[in-house]
């Protein structure tokens, strides 16, 4: 049985995947000088890329939720694992609020072009700016502290000393 604190870390690849899309499409269409909540293939694409990614960051921080709890059992500093949290929670509202005035527009028929279309892609940036800041402290917490890792030793390597048997 997997242990409940590795879910997090196979879920979050999924909104760093779908954000990127998501993103790179709104630069796409700010260049074609395109409108955002046009219902054209491109922007559906993007539209689902950042709906179906807020959700499955949603379920990423839960389950981040449950191995922060697993890493304090186990003893390891509260203060880079709240870091991390919390550059996760910014990152899913900023993409969120993001999703919300797509589907808004696209809903109510409100063009996202020109200066609106610029601050849109303009804010899907600075969310990508936070999720690779979330990322890296989150990797941090893996490769520099062993958060929730098990401790392997390579065969022909002494336990005790780190060195060659």
């Amino acid at each position: 049985m997997i242990d409940i604190s590795h879910i997090h870390p196979i879920l979050v690849h999924f909104p760093v995947v779908l954000f990127t899309v998501s993103t790179l499409l709104s630069l796409v269409l700010w260049v074609r000088k395109a409108n955002l909540a046009d219902k054209g293939c491109l922007q559906l694409t993007m539209a689902v890329a950042l709906g179906v990614g807020v959700m499955m960051a949603i379920a990423a921080a839960a389950f981040g939720d449950l191995a922060l709890d697993a890493a304090l059992d186990k003893g390891f500093d509260k203060a880079p694992l709240e870091e991390h949290e919390e550059l996760a929670g910014i990152t899913i509202v900023i993409h969120a609020v993001l999703a919300v005035i797509l589907l808004a527009a696209m809903w109510k028929k409100i063009k996202l072009d020109g200066v609106k279309a610029l601050v849109f892609v303009l804010g899907s940036i600075a969310g990508m700016a936070m999720l690779v800041t979330a990322a890296y402290h989150g990797g941090e917490l893996v490769y520099k502290h062993g958060v929730n890792v098990e401790v392997v030793h390579p065969q022909g390597l002494s336990q005790a000393t780190g060195g060659a048997s």
